[in-house]
Order: structure tokens, then sequence, then C-alpha cells
């Protein structure tokens, strides 16, 4: 399927690995073009020479979403680059090794609020004005299976999805006048590298819960992301939409 994505401007956060990076291969297929953001270096300057080998036109910028000043900086790059923004794709997020809260101390979850929810929200707002100026726009938050029914030993975790899911609704109200939408993406435990505490057996026996009998892989979400991005998914907004093998079936 065309998803008529040629030449639009892309940024995605967390472009490095995981999601992200599969993401923006998804739109590089497209025909997009990317602004690639991560915290990363390394792997930043590695996923962009991938990208621009494929016949990628990307650019590449070190973000770190904690801070909003750096991410109105993305956004202005993007701009000065391409003169638009078109659509934003937040996936840079953190997850860390399940424990109950009563273990959790503050500095224990001050990055997952930090980098989840308000890198989040410092993204969103970077780019929404230049999105209401151009009377369009595209919105796409990467939240969690976690973010719609918290579970035991993730509740810190689960909490700053369930902001992000919460900060999808409200946008997408607010911005559906201007020919915005903003969705939420939701995937159930996916194999990445911020999940690479995960096991063998951890997976064999975390993938009796899901009915289809299998972890989530990048290649089960990039395309919901992808085609939420186009225009074929114009009447779509304010959603959280798990993607989750069939987990929680909600």
């Amino acid at each position: 399927m065309d998803l008529h994505l040629k030449d639009q401007v892309v940024i995605i956060t967390g472009g490095a690995s995981g999601i992200g990076r599969t993401t923006a291969e998804y739109f590089r297929r497209e025909g997009a073009r990317l602004v690639l953001a991560d915290a990363h270096a390394p792997a930043l300057k590695k996923a962009v020479e991938e990208l621009r080998a494929a016949g990628a036109e990307v650019m590449a910028e070190h973000v770190d979403v904690r801070d909003y000043a750096v991410c109105e900086r993305m956004v202005s790059g993007a701009i000065l680059a391409f003169d638009r923004v078109d659509v934003l794709v937040n996936c840079a997020g953190i997850g860390g090794i399940p424990a109950l809260f009563s273990e959790n101390k503050p500095e224990d979850w001050s990055d997952l609020v930090a980098i989840n929810l308000l890198g989040t929200m410092h993204c969103c707002r970077a780019v929404v004005e230049r999105m209401i100026a151009q009377r369009s726009g595209r919105i796409i938050n990467i939240a969690s299976e976690a973010g719609k029914a918290n579970e035991k030993r993730i509740v810190a975790y689960g909490a700053t999805k369930g902001g992000v899911i919460s900060l999808t609704r409200g946008l997408a109200v607010e911005l559906g006048r201007y020919g915005i939408t903003v969705n939420a993406v939701c995937p159930g435990v996916t194999r990445t590298p911020m999940t690479s505490y995960i096991t063998d057996e951890m997976e064999r026996e975390w993938a009796r819960m899901y009915p289809l009998g299998r972890l989530g892989r990048v290649e089960d979400i990039a395309p919901l992301i992808t085609f939420l991005a186009s225009s074929e998914a114009s009447w779509i907004t304010g959603q959280a939409i798990s993607v989750s093998g069939g987990f929680g079936r909600s």
C-alpha cells in the first residue's frame, strides 16, 4: 500500500534503536524525509549512516528529551533543513528491571518520569505551534499496554505510560480543529534493547499469557506507527491502540 508519505518530514525520537529504529526504516521505504533523534550519539551515527546508505534523506539530532530547550532545537533544526514538520513519533523511553513499588525509591523512577512522560510532553510542545500554523500534522506517542492496566513490579513505568495516554487524548481534543491527529500506540512486552534483561526462560513463561503465544517484535509495532502517520488514518485521533498479541484484549 502506498501511504502517500513521500517527502513528508518525520521526527523520530529514540530513533537509533528498538522500535524507533525499525519505524525509521518503514518511513524510509515510504520515501519520507527523516529527522532521527536520540541521546546515544554512537548508535545515532550508525543508524543515520545505515539509512543514508539505503537511500534515505535523513539528518541526525543528538537529543536528551529531558531538556525542553534541546527539544526546541531539534524542531528548529528540522525546520531549517526541511522547512516543515509533518509527523512526530515519540519513541524515546526507558523501562528498567521490574521491582515492587515498595522496594523503589524516588531516584529509581525520576528518569522514568522525566523521559517517558515529560520528554513526550516536551517534544509535543516543541512541535505543536508549527503544526498549528500549517494546519496539519500527525503525532504518534509510544505508550504501553501497562499504561492501560498497570501491574505489579512495573507500577512507576505504567504510571508514566498512563500519563502518555492521557496526554494523547487531551491533545487530540485541543488540536483536532487544526487538522492534527494525536494517537498512542500501546505495545505489549516487546523484545528491544530496553527489554534485554528478558531471558529465554522468562520469554517462554511470559508468552503463555499472550493468546498469540509469543512476545512482540519491533516489526509488529512499526507498521501501525507508519499507518497512523498517513492520510489513510486521517479520521483516527485520540486513540490508545494496543499492539499486544491479544494480551488484555483491550
